[in-house]
This record gives C-alpha cells, sequence and structure tokens, in this order.
C-alpha cells in the first residue's frame, strides 16, 4: 500500500507527529459525517445506529487489544488519556480520604509534555513527583527506580517508545519491581504507560505492555486526530476529571466523536495486523539511514540507542554547530518534512528537554533532528535528504554567521 504519494513528490518523514489517514478508516467515517448522524446518547433510531457504531469501535479495539470493551475509553487524543490517567487515579485515592501530600508519583524527564506538565499540576496540588534517572540512551535505571519506590508511591508512569529518541522502556522490568514493592510495602502501586508512538511498530496487547493503563491517540497509527483511547485493567480505579454527561461509563463526559472513533477503531486493528512485519521493514531502512547520515555528517552524533530497543522508524541525531530549526526549514524548501523534537514540545526554537536529560549537553540538545519514517519511506529517500542536509551544513561551517 502507497501511504502518501503527492504529485509534487514530497518525502515526509515526520510520523511520529502525524500519520496519513488509512484509507478504510475514511470510508468507515464517511457515513458518520454524512447521513448518520444521530447522538449516540439518543434513543430514536438515528442515535441507536450512531451508539452501535461506537461500540463496535469500542469491540474493534478491545479484540486488537485483547482486553474488555468496558475497559476501553475514548476520548479526544493521548493528551487527555494520559491525563486522565494520572490525574484520574489521584482523584479517585483522593476520594478515598488519602491527602494529596501522602500520595507520590514516579516519573521522568524525558516524558511526553502532556505527562510533564501533568506532573506541574500535581506538585501544585501536594502530590510528590519523583524522576527517576535514565542512562546515556534514556533507558529507566531500573536499579534506581527501585531506590525510589515507597510506601507512598501510588504510580508510575512512562512512555512505551519515546516520542523524540525511540528508546523503548523495559516495561516488564519496570512491572516486576512494581509488584515487588506491593508485596513489600502491601499497597497497590498503579501503572501508567504512554503508548501513543508504538501501534504501527510494537506489540499492544495489553498483556504484553503489563499495564494498569495504555494510552493511544489514533493519529500516530493512520487514524484521525482528535481521538485517542485509554485502556485499563480489571483493577484499575480512575474519577473522571471532567464534569458532564455519564458518556464512556462516567469518564469522559461529552457527546462522542462518532466518525472519529470509528475511524480510530479501523486503524487500531489495521495497524497492529501486521505490526512486526511492518516494523522488521522499517528498521532495516532506519539502520541503513543511520549509518549514512554518521557517515556523510561527521559532527552529527545519534541521539538514543541503537538496534532492537529502539522503535523501528525513528532516526534522532544532534549536529553540533548548526540551526536545526533553520536546517528544518531548508529541508522543507527542498521538499523534506523533518522536525526538532516532539510537535507537542512546541513550535519553533528551544532545546530538546529529552537530548538534555540523557546528555547532560545544552548544546547537544539545541541541535537536534528528527526524522521519522513511514512503511514505505526508502533508503534513496533518507539519503536524498542527508545529502541536502550535507550541503547545507557544509555551507554554514564555510560561511559562519558572526
Amino acid at each position: 500500500m502507497k501511504f502518501w504519494d503527492r504529485e509534487n513528490k514530497r518525502v515526509y518523514l515526520d510520523w511520529a507527529a502525524a500519520t496519513p489517514l488509512l484509507p478504510e478508516a475514511k470510508v468507515a467515517m464517511l457515513p458518520f459525517l454524512e447521513n448518520d448522524f444521530g447522538n449516540p446518547g439518543a434513543i430514536h433510531q438515528e442515535g441507536v445506529i450512531a451508539k452501535r457504531a461506537v461500540e463496535g469501535a469500542r469491540d474493534e479495539v478491545a479484540r486488537s487489544l485483547q482486553v474488555r470493551p468496558e475497559f476501553v475509553t475514548f476520548t479526544s487524543g493521548g493528551t487527555e488519556a494520559n491525563n486522565l490517567a494520572i490525574i484520574g487515579t489521584v482523584m479517585n485515592l483522593r476520594a478515598k480520604k488519602h491527602e494529596f501530600h501522602d500520595m507520590e508519583v514516579i516519573t521522568t524527564h524525558i516524558e511526553h509534555p502532556s505527562v510533564l506538565r501533568t506532573m506541574d499540576e500535581l506538585v501544585r496540588r501536594g502530590v510528590t513527583v519523583k524522576y527517576v534517572p535514565v542512562d546515556e540512551k534514556g533507558r529507566i535505571i531500573i536499579s534506581d527506580l527501585r531506590e525510589l519506590v515507597s510506601s507512598k508511591t501510588i504510580l508510575v508512569t512512562c512512555s512505551y517508545a519515546n516520542s523524540e529518541i525511540g528508546i523503548i522502556q523495559p516495561l516488564h522490568a519496570i512491572r516486576k519491581v512494581l509488584k515487588q514493592a506491593e508485596e513489600k510495602f502491601s499497597t497497590k502501586i498503579y501503572f501508567h504507560v504512554d503508548a501513543a508512538q508504538a501501534p504501527l511498530w510494537l506489540n499492544c496487547q495489553f498483556s504484553s505492555i503489563g499495564a494498569d493503563y495504555v494510552s493511544l491517540d489514533s493519529a500516530k497509527c493512520c487514524g484521525p486526530k482528535g481521538v485517542g483511547l485509554l485502556v485499563r485493567s480489571n483493577r484499575a480505579e480512575l474519577k473522571s476529571v471532567e464534569f458532564g454527561g455519564g458518556q464512556e461509563s462516567g469518564l469522559r463526559p461529552g457527546t462522542e466523536n462518532v466518525s472519529g472513533i470509528v475511524g480510530a477503531g479501523k486503524a487500531i486493528l489495521w495497524a497492529q495486523e501486521d505490526w512486526k512485519d511492518r516494523s522488521e521493514n522499517v528498521s532495516k531502512i532506519r539502520d541503513e539511514g543511520i549509518e549514512y547520515i554518521l557517515k556523510t555528517i561527521p559532527t552529527a552524533v545519534l541521539n538514543g540507542e541503537e538496534g532492537d530497543d529502539r522503535i523501528a522508524n525513528n532516526i534522532n541525531i544532534s549536529i553540533a554547530g548548526i540551526d536545526t530549526e533553520f536546517a528544518t526549514v531548508v529541508l522543507d524548501k527542498n521538499g523534506f518534512a523533518v522536525s526538532t523534537k516532539s510537535a507537542c514540545a512546541g513550535a519553533g526554537g528551544g532545546e530538546s528537554t529529552v537530548v538534555k536529560a540523557i546528555s547532560g549537553d545544552p548544546a547537544r540538545a539545541l541541535s537536534t533532528l528528527r526524522f521519522t519514517l513511514g512503511p514505505d519511506t526508502t533508503f534513496e529517500q533518507i539519503k536524498k535528504m542527508t545529502d541536502v542536509l550535507k550541503e547545507h551544513c557544509d555551507k554554514i561551517q564555510k560561511y559562519p554567521v558572526k
């Protein structure tokens, strides 16, 4: 399948930020954008049709991820799913008379802004937030996590695959630490995984991840934008963080985005059907691309891990001495869409907090470029992009700004 083929032959290398809409998802969505426009909360025929569509999509997702349908909650995106998992857990305990200052949450400094900014809000409310160190590749240091967990720890949250450097976290090792801590302290410690980047490239079956909560984002796996999911285990307990109607079992009030939910169901089902073959094919292109970039641009350094511990489609480099925001503009004018960091970290200049956390080097964090491949990206496309980037780097070195 050819996903995206503009007549002007632009090369899109920003799949971590947004993905094209799967044709099957578009076809499934169209009836609910045209004739079947009923509100799923209504009891007339139009409402029943919409309600069946929502529940059908829920069943598709549940079957794909191997969970019970009632444990799938649709949201407006990965950001809302992360907020619901984190704040919803805290507020559920607060409703049970736990004081904020008696709760601890553990995360890392390399998480998505939707997690890090939520940590800021928890601190404002009086919750203690601890940051477990990561190594120079971005992987959580398990021994340090073991030391951080205490009798007050209620939640640990991390990404499945980092949105900037692509590192895949050792989820099973993390889960093992938390189970041991639960036995030691006779407490319950919830585990939340932000899996927004995962469905196209990694196994997202709930039992494989081993978490209490998993956040997904339709827009990252060829579904429509504005739709996310929070999948939870049968031991998970949440309070809604919004107020309104009783939709989504009372966890997410507001009229359901029927067309978006239908499209998301199709996209996630499709993404998970062939994730392994897709990942194997694209990782080969990624590795060839990394080798060519580092050979062609000697000043470039790879951020994150090489090999199987890196998500299949991610290449992240730093190039000392160049303005990578300007470099993205140059590449864009030459037909290549790339990024410097997570789109949700904000447009414009600024350092990558992820690269700064793993390297401790502000200059390296200010000079990052992220190339995220799609299923049909070719090595030749990466080669052409690298050659354009090399030419730009040579010009900068020859004519430095004074």
